[in-house]
């Protein structure tokens, strides 16, 4: 099994987080529950077997998936394909606010959707998937992916307000407020609320919610016992009942129950699915 993460360098480090390239890899169970994050990620799946996208409560089909598509930023979990016996795929993680600089699409019309790229990239993109898979090494794969991105981006910076918005609701999520952020930036409420949904797909105010709930996660993380009147009201909820709701509408469970459920790695909960 073949797992690596690259991270790019230079210009293009400002757009794309991360990419993600996996071979061979067979998971022990047959869906994963994925918790939001406000990222949009490209999945490029390099086998010919189709993935679907799974009913969050009855664990039924509802979407199928081939070659390549992409996850717009959520509100809400989404339950997916864990990938199935040998699975290979190229994942792009594009920072919050860049994926619109690479299609010029109002991101806002896809959130809490996964949609097939040629809406977004057009016949390109399976091109790109030719020449991954026609290429051996994995860190020449990387290359390929990010000579691809390059050639799509323009010579433009992701707006100011955007930046500073998303630096701000991801190091304090429970302390600035929108109208701060607003006025910061010399802005309208409405105008920013725009934008963010224009960028990111998601408004300033949800973003908030989602890194507050974030926050929670990566404290369980590093916590081996948890007292959960703290904990809420450290990362900004101003009561258990608030907390306890918000993370229910995120995770699908309640606090307590995730932390039995949780898989190894962050945001992915395990699910068998019965036939």
């Amino acid at each position: 099994m073949v797992f690596l993460i690259h991270k790019p360098v230079g210009f293009l480090s400002h757009f794309i987080e991360s990419m993600a390239f996996f071979e061979y890899l067979t998971p022990g169970y047959e869906a994963e529950k994925l918790l939001p994050e406000g990222y949009q990620d490209l999945i490029i799946d390099l086998t010919e077997r189709p993935k679907y996208i799974f009913d969050n409560v009855t664990l039924q089909k509802k979407q199928k998936c081939t070659s390549s598509w992409l996850s717009g930023a959520r509100k809400k979990l989404i339950t997916i394909d864990a990938g199935g016996v040998n699975s290979s795929m190229m994942v792009i993680r594009f920072h919050q606010g860049a994926a619109y600089h690479f299609s010029h699409f109002p991101l806002g019309e896809i959130t809490d959707q996964v949609v097939d790229t040629d809406l977004l990239f057009g016949s390109s993109i399976n091109e790109l998937r030719d020449d991954i898979l026609n290429t051996t090494a994995p860190e020449n794969k990387f290359r390929v992916v990010e000579e691809y991105f390059s050639k799509r981006l323009l010579q433009e910076e992701i707006p100011g307000v955007i930046t500073y918005g998303v630096q701000v609701l991801s190091s304090s999520p429970s302390e600035k407020t929108i109208k701060e952020i607003s006025e910061k930036c010399g802005y309208s409420q409405k105008h920013l609320i725009h934008l963010f949904k224009k960028h990111l797909g998601i408004t300033p105010k949800e973003l908030q919610k989602i890194q507050r709930f974030q926050r929670v996660l990566m404290e369980l993380e590093h916590s081996n016992s948890v007292n959960w009147t703290r904990l809420s009201l450290d990362c900004g909820y101003y009561d258990q009942a608030h907390f306890i709701n918000e993370f229910k509408h995120y995770s699908g469970l309640n606090p307590e129950k995730y932390l039995v459920e949780k898989g190894p790695i962050l945001n992915y909960i395990p699910v068998n699915v019965r036939s």
